[in-house]
């Protein structure tokens, strides 16, 4: 028992897991009733102080994972799937014995709406009566008068009485009335990781289930580089997701077109501009970390390789500025430009005040329901362009 306990504090400090060791009691742990406790922790829930004080390195793995699981809550909580869509971690568990961690992950997509069925007419036979003359031999008394004499004979005609004949006729009828009924599309992704602390072997999985969306995958990694301490930004939890679903279809969107028109109508007595499409396409989340693009788009900074690339592309940027340059008489370097965009500066070249803007161009990501107005949340990838302002001087 000592020896279990010594070789797997020895190989938790080994590891860089948790800080240097404190002191145990071994043998008043081992005489403790917290030695027979379950050998499976969840980590999710308060733990007994006395099971801290006699599994070693217990208090560091809890803290240190917990706040881990915090991070992937925090995260995987901004992904809303529909408008019922839910995300959680349902497991998180510390098997002692075996020195394993096990995280479970759920993110479940789902959609409920509305649908109006309008009744249902049809033509269909219905029994109807109508009165008719029905003609029936009779006899009637008529007053005869012969030499003045007057007697009742009976004379024969033809009477007639009234009877109810049924017939049918074909009429609209509503055969189903008008309702409304509610539609749910749903399916549930799992990601269940593990951890062997003894070996820092990582097996990652996520399993997604068949339901009425029909098939659709989440980029593991995602939770993964979570756990490794990194934080993707919710493009890229979302970008890489693809649902392919009966009841939905993609409402995606480039805003390429709104945010040039919006940068040159906010700036109509200057000459603008605007980064072409293939540089925005180039300047995307498939090409940059997420949180770089962003960085540069908020003007918190912009990174030495960001930099250096931005050069290496404006050379062929600056082939499409040849009609603005013709307006305007002003004709900018790559220098210039990166300079103004990255340092903000403003430039007196000529009769025009010159400055450089980043902007943000997302693509937008959206699902909505077949021949409805419902649609998921947008999530907008974000892609940097920027414009060239050339306001006259005065």
């Amino acid at each position: 028992m000592k020896f279990r306990l010594i070789s797997a504090l020895s190989v938790f400090s080994v590891l860089g897991l948790c800080q240097q060791a404190k002191a145990y009691n071994l043998e008043a742990c081992a005489k403790d009733p917290m030695t027979s406790a379950p050998q499976v922790i969840n980590l999710l829930q308060p733990i007994d102080q006395k099971m801290m004080d006699c599994i070693p390195n217990l208090d560091s793995i809890a803290s240190q994972w917990q706040s881990k699981a915090n991070s992937i809550r925090s995260s995987i909580n901004k992904v809303n799937i529909g408008n019922q869509g839910n995300t959680g971690i349902e497991k998180l568990e510390y098997n002692v014995a075996g020195g394993i961690i096990s995280l479970v992950a759920r993110v479940q997509a789902k959609h409920t709406w509305s649908v109006r069925i309008d009744e249902v007419k049809e033509k269909v036979p219905v029994d109807k009566y109508r009165w008719v003359d029905v003609p029936y031999p009779d006899v009637r008394m008529e007053r005869k008068c012969r030499l003045g004499v007057c007697v009742k004979v009976p004379v024969p005609f033809t009477n007639y009485r009234k009877e109810k004949v049924p017939y049918v006729e074909m009429e609209m009828r509503i055969i189903t009335p008008a309702r409304t009924v509610s539609q749910t599309a749903s399916a549930t992704c799992k990601y269940d990781y593990t951890l062997n602390l003894s070996t820092g072997e990582q097996k990652p999985i996520f399993n997604c289930g068949q339901g009425s969306l029909g098939n659709y995958k989440l980029d593991a990694s995602a939770i993964t580089s979570i756990l490794n301490g990194e934080m993707p930004t919710l493009g890229k939890l979302v970008t890489s997701l693809s649902i392919t679903p009966p009841l939905f279809k993609d409402a995606n969107r480039d805003t390429y077109n709104d945010e040039r028109n919006k940068i040159i109508a906010n700036h109509s007595s200057s000459f603008v501009y605007f980064s072409s499409q293939s540089f925005v396409e180039w300047a995307s989340t498939e090409n940059h970390a997420p949180s770089i693009l962003l960085t540069a788009i908020t003007g918190s900074g912009y990174s030495a390789e960001l930099v250096r690339q931005i050069q290496q592309r404006l050379t062929t940027e600056l082939g499409f500025l040849g009609v603005w340059a013709s307006q305007t008489a002003v004709n900018l370097g790559v220098e210039q430009i990166v300079s103004m965009l990255t340092k903000g500066e403003v430039m007196n070249i000529g009769r025009f005040r010159v400055s450089v803007k980043a902007i943000n161009v997302p693509y937008v990501y959206q699902k909505c329901v077949v021949n409805r107005g419902d649609c998921t949340p947008e999530v907008k990838s974000p892609r940097l362009g920027f414009a060239i302002i050339a306001t006259p001087s005065n």
